[in-house]
């Protein structure tokens, strides 16, 4: 199934899209980047999350 999330770089999005990810599902993440909290955190998330498969 194709899934868009949003906010993969939070906390909650980053879990459910590598939960999702992990299922077999075809996830597209989309995150502002903001820097709300720290961006480098952000960037690794979204890193770990690409090996994982997200578009």
């Amino acid at each position: 199934m194709r899934i868009l999330v949003t906010g993969t770089a939070g906390f909650i999005g980053f879990h459910v899209a590598q939960r999702l990810l992990r299922e077999g599902h075809e996830v597209t993440g989309i995150d502002g980047m903001t820097a709300y909290y720290d961006v480098t955190l952000k960037q690794k998330r979204h890193a770990m999350l690409r090996e994982l498969g997200l578009s």
